[in-house]
């Protein structure tokens, strides 16, 4: 069995399904908080999730939508499964299950615990992602981790100063 090796464009859906599926859980997040500084983080992070969006459609059309197979490698055999995995059951990349989601928080506490985990899901993801993309289309996959671990760091920051550790 050869490895999945995904492409660039193949990358790049998947992440605008996840953004898509953050945005939708941000939003709702946003009209549920109380806390004023927790609605403008929320509202924030949604608005990037959004950009996101837009970025990564305007990358995905300039991206080659070739995959390719480099013969058997057992780690990246290994790894296209692990990811393929994560990519089935991820909450971020099925439909709306980020609107799901946010019906089901139980307040601020538990919204911001589930949006930083969330994030460190979606890096996860884009870290496997990483040792299976070509080589020429690394870049796009290290701007998607930089921008998932700033949304990690500005929630944790939030938890800290809303609810302490």
């Amino acid at each position: 069995m050869d490895p999945v090796h995904f492409s660039g464009k193949e990358v790049l859906t998947m992440a605008v399904r996840i953004e898509e599926n953050g945005m939708r859980f941000y939003t709702d997040a946003a009209k549920a908080a109380k806390s004023e500084s927790l609605k403008e983080l929320f509202k924030v992070l949604a608005e990037e999730e959004a950009h996101h969006i837009k970025v990564f459609l305007e990358l995905r059309s300039l991206v080659a939508d070739d995959t390719v197979n480099e013969g058997f490698d057992p780690q990246l055999s290994e790894a296209s499964l692990y990811l393929k995995s994560i990519a089935d059951t991820e909450v971020f990349t099925k439909p709306d299950k980020g609107k799901e989601l946010a019906r089901k928080v139980r307040g601020e506490k538990e919204a911001l615990k589930i949006a930083i985990d969330m994030e460190k899901d979606s890096l996860l993801f884009y870290y496997e992602l990483q040792r299976l993309i070509r080589a020429r289309d690394k870049a796009v996959i290290e701007s998607l981790i930089e921008q998932e671990k700033e949304h990690v760091r500005k929630l944790t920051e939030a938890q800290t100063s809303l609810y302490g550790a």
